[in-house]
């Protein structure tokens, strides 16, 4: 294994999410709403995707719920 993180490596996670952000724009809010409704787990692992680049504590958060089979 590697000793130390290659230089590029904290700019390619962010460029990747950011990708799936936009992405994950391609539909209204109440379009992902009723979907959410109808797959939980599907919306626990889109919030799961949009959150693991930035912020740590919506990760967990959504983890849990992707275990947990969506919002509880």
């Amino acid at each position: 294994m590697a000793d130390s993180v290659p230089w590029w490596a904290p700019l390619v996670w962010p460029a990747v999410t950011g990708i799936f952000n936009v992405v994950f724009r391609t539909r209204t809010p109440e379009e992902w709403v009723e979907r959410g409704e109808k797959h939980p787990r599907f919306a626990a692992l889109t919030r799961l995707v949009r959150a693991i680049g930035w912020d740590p504590v919506k990760m967990v958060s959504a983890i849990g719920e992707l275990m947990a089979g969506g919002r509880q």
